[in-house]
């Protein structure tokens, strides 16, 4: 479930999504429609914003970014 959408500028957006019922957030900075990289934890996006260090998950495309939350967030629901 998405919480909340920051739009960092027309074509770049920063969404903040956690799962029912987990205390824990995941970040997915949109650039331009075309690159989505997913940010476990917010110590992950800081050093991005920081230093530039790429996150461990992206996708350049929608689909499989959704497939990926999809599975992601049904696996840390099943703890």
């Amino acid at each position: 479930m998405v919480i909340y959408t920051d739009y960092i500028t027309p074509s770049r957006t920063l969404e903040t999504i956690s799962s029912e019922g987990s205390n824990e957030y995941l970040y997915i900075y949109n650039y331009e429609g075309i690159h989505y990289r997913l940010f476990i934890g917010l110590l992950e996006l800081t050093e991005f914003f920081e230093s530039g260090t790429e996150p461990k998950y992206d996708f350049t495309d929608e689909g499989d970014l959704d497939l990926f939350l999809g599975e992601y967030l049904k696996d840390i629901n099943s703890f």
